[in-house]
């Protein structure tokens, strides 16, 4: 319920809802903050205007309580990772099945309907809300050899995890999640024969490739009422900030923020999945080439977000530590990304060893990260050893 006051009638606890009359001469201007001292008014009033108005349903001890609430939820909800992986691992077989069966449709010509989806995605919410680590530790310590079909997975699930850490409800998710899953369906209407072609593309190859995009966005538009923000999503995840991007050459704040998000996370996995032309490229090497493309080919400090929410060295990484012992990193420290918790696995020379959990943020000795690894070079089941 809003209510007007004048600014001498103000009282800490109070919400500052906007000021302003709607008119051209008064727009409204939007606060949303609530009034934490006498001279905090001055901070979001400017002195000239005396009429605010205030939400008599938000104070300052409904917003705490509503904080409480939130962070209370989400501590009961938080599960382990070995808890979690394989709930994860069941989620991503079901998830492959699905992707297998719309990208073979769209190869006979068949309409796909998005909205089949729908339960995978929630699925992978309530995995990403219980424990945010636990599906890209899978699909980053499996050694799946179908990127056509894992790609689009595991963009679907880090759109989400971006999308959750830059605080978009779940509704959003949904459609964000739903986007990254088709985001590359028009691929499916690419010559195998090129989409595979393990030399470089020629440049009509290349053309052809750059319409996938464009496919996607029919391809998700036979769907009844589809949403835009999932086209957007879907057409734009090429796109760059500087405009050298396609199939539009769009630039800066004309990209979308689904497709802004889908854009960094489709680099990422690409750089970090093995190819029919290359191999997988470990995390930190991926993270690094693409700080160096910041606020060129991504949007201002999108980057950095993306490095915070999933680490320097995200869970789930294969790391050589000082000592010259191997281990898997099981969890981010946000006061220092380079220093995670680790749980070691082998010696130095490789052999299997009792799992130690270290938090190198506090280990006493000063053991630290000295090489990210590609798993894949490597004769041992991760995924399976995280469980144990």
């Amino acid at each position: 319920m809003l209510r007007l006051l004048r600014r001498r009638d103000l009282e800490v606890g109070m919400f500052l809802a906007h000021y302003g009359q709607g008119t051209p001469e008064s727009p409204i201007i939007p606060i949303g903050k609530p009034i934490l001292s006498p001279l905090n008014v001055d901070e979001f009033v400017p002195p000239e205007v005396d009429e605010i108005y205030v939400d008599d349903k938000l104070t300052l001890h409904v917003i705490n309580k509503l904080h409480k609430d939130r962070t209370r939820a989400a501590q009961q909800e938080a599960v382990p990772l070995a808890e979690e992986l394989p709930v994860a691992e069941k989620l991503y077989s079901e998830a492959l099945e699905h992707a297998h069966e719309f990208m073979n449709d769209v190869r006979k010509g068949k309409d796909v309907n998005y909205h089949d989806a729908e339960p995978v995605v929630d699925g992978f919410i309530e995995s990403v809300f219980r424990n945010e680590s636990a599906a890209v530790t899978l699909f980053k310590l499996r050694r799946f050899d179908e990127y056509s079909y894992t790609h689009c997975i595991n963009v679907g699930v880090l759109s989400i995890i971006l999308g959750k850490f830059l605080g978009l409800d779940k509704d959003t998710l949904r459609l964000l999640g739903l986007s990254g899953l088709f985001h590359d369906v028009g691929k499916a209407r690419i010559p195998e024969d090129i989409l595979n072609k393990p030399a470089s593309l020629t440049p009509r190859e290349m053309e052809i490739i750059k319409t996938h995009p464009l496919e996607s966005f029919k391809i998700i538009s036979a769907t009844d009422g589809p949403a835009k923000d999932i086209l957007r999503g879907a057409v734009e995840h090429h796109e760059r900030f500087d405009g050298t991007g396609y199939p539009r050459g769009l630039s800066g704040k004309d990209i979308g923020i689904f497709g802004r998000i889908i854009s960094i996370v489709d680099v990422y996995d690409a750089l970090t999945s093995k190819r029919c032309y290359k191999a997988a490229m470990p995390t930190s090497k991926a993270l690094s080439l693409m700080y160096q493309w910041r606020d060129s080919t991504f949007a201002p400090n999108s980057i950095e977000h993306f490095i915070k929410c999933i680490g320097v060295y995200p869970v789930g990484s294969f790391v050589r530590l000082s000592t010259g012992e191997y281990a898997v990193v099981t969890d981010n420290n946000s006061s220092n990304a380079s220093r995670p918790m680790v749980k070691i696995l082998f010696d130095a020379s490789l052999r299997r060893k009792a799992s130690v959990e270290v938090d190198l943020l506090k280990d006493p000795s000063g053991l630290e990260i000295k090489e990210c690894l590609n798993p894949a070079g490597y004769p041992v089941d991760l995924a399976r050893l995280l469980l144990v």
